[in-house]
């Protein structure tokens, strides 16, 4: 009987390891490719509580995460005049999967499908690369899943993941994976992953996934003490030298992607200091503010042509959309093992689960990869994992 529970509960679980490899394809008006794993997670989640597989909802333990799901739910009901909307189906998908997690006292299985997960999107985008796979667009209509060719002197092109957000997003999730695993792995294997994720990162030319996985992999070598591993890092930054790694950082044309993202964070603050107390207090609400460059207005006041996005970068999107009050709720939900992060820095800076997630948080200051929730998913997954192991070990 044990058995039997603990395997329906960890298959629920192992549909959250899909969401990122689904592409958004539709099927119908209202259902994705990438809602299928999400909606079976959601009815194994129901199955599993009707058959007493999961039986305690930790509530106490869940209050942060509640107060931000009810917070932006009322926000959006008098803003927009709706209590149902996507940022409100996504954050009570996490609480399931938070609940989810905390029923289960042994995690140490989710350490596999990290693994093969990293495995898979590093050799697709390696291999992608050099074969100049082409799987196509999804319903998103922008970036093509694989290689993506373009006017590039010094390469070829891009290569982009199954996710949503493009070759920025496809590079951080291989970033954040890669420095999740590495921890756990010895001898020859460590040295191969980290070879083959510097790799599979630098061809998506996300410079900001590069330089965090650089940052974080070379802080946690000397912390460790495993200096020679250094020169793996070298070896693999000999490698993509023949590749453009140094075009793509010092090319005229190529600073105009971080002018781009100049722009929309500095017209979001001269927005931020210019708008209403109550606007700053609230926010405008979800969905109702776009940016295009240095052009923040209202998305229906912009032309059908454009593409209006997020500021690129995850807390200013928090603000402009629920305010200073659910920046600080958003917030809430984390500050307990922030602060016990911080009480044991040094010990909790080689360790996979920090790793992940500060690699993920300093993402997020250069992208929305908190709001990109085909790959935020697994940031809330080994958050919720790091709360249910301090839970279990006390």
């Amino acid at each position: 009987m044990v058995k039997s529970k603990d395997y329906l509960v960890k298959l629920q679980l192992a549909f959250v390891f899909l969401i990122p490899v689904i592409p958004h394809i539709e099927l119908s008006k209202n259902l994705q490719l990438d809602d299928i794993p999400v909606l079976i997670f959601f009815a194994l989640f129901a199955y599993n509580i009707f058959q007493k597989n999961i039986q305690n909802f930790y509530l106490k333990e869940s209050i942060p995460l509640i107060i931000y799901f009810f917070y932006i739910v009322i926000q959006n009901y008098f803003i927009n005049n709706n209590l149902f909307f996507s940022d409100g189906y996504r954050y009570f998908f996490y609480w399931s999967l938070f609940v989810t997690v905390l029923n289960i006292k042994n995690l140490k299985f989710l350490n596999k499908y990290f693994y093969f997960l990293l495995i898979f999107m590093t050799l697709f985008s390696i291999f992608s690369y050099f074969f100049k796979i082409d799987l196509g667009v999804d319903s998103y209509n922008y970036w093509k899943i694989g290689f993506n060719s373009n006017s590039w002197i010094f390469t070829d092109g891009r290569i982009n993941g199954f996710q949503a957000g493009g070759p920025n997003a496809f590079g951080g999730i291989i970033t954040c994976l890669a420095l999740y695993c590495i921890p756990k792995l010895t001898g020859l294997k460590k040295d191969l992953i980290i070879f083959l994720s510097i790799l599979g990162c630098f061809f998506t030319y996300s410079r900001a996934a590069l330089i965090v996985f650089l940052l974080f992999t070379v802080v946690y070598l000397l912390f460790k003490k495993e200096y020679m591993r250094n020169l793996t890092i070298l070896l693999a930054l000999l490698v993509t030298i023949n590749f453009g790694l140094i075009e793509r950082f010092t090319s005229e044309v190529e600073t105009e992607g971080v002018e781009d993202r100049i722009q929309m964070q500095q017209a979001t603050f001269k927005d931020i200091n210019s708008r209403s107390i109550q606007d700053n207090i609230f926010g405008y609400g979800f969905g109702n503010v776009g940016i295009v460059r240095d052009e923040l207005k209202s998305i229906s006041e912009f032309s059908d042509d454009l593409r209006p996005t997020s500021p690129h970068n995850s807390f200013l999107f928090v603000v402009l959309n629920y305010g200073i009050v659910g920046l600080l709720l958003f917030f809430n939900i984390f500050l307990k093992e922030f602060i016990i992060f911080l009480n044991l820095f040094k010990e909790n800076i080689i360790k996979s689960n920090f790793l992940f997630l500060g690699s993920f948080v300093a993402l997020s200051f250069s992208g929305d990869f908190i709001q990109n929730h085909s790959i935020s998913v697994l940031f809330f997954l080994v958050f919720f994992k790091l709360k249910s192991e301090k839970f279990h070990e006390q």
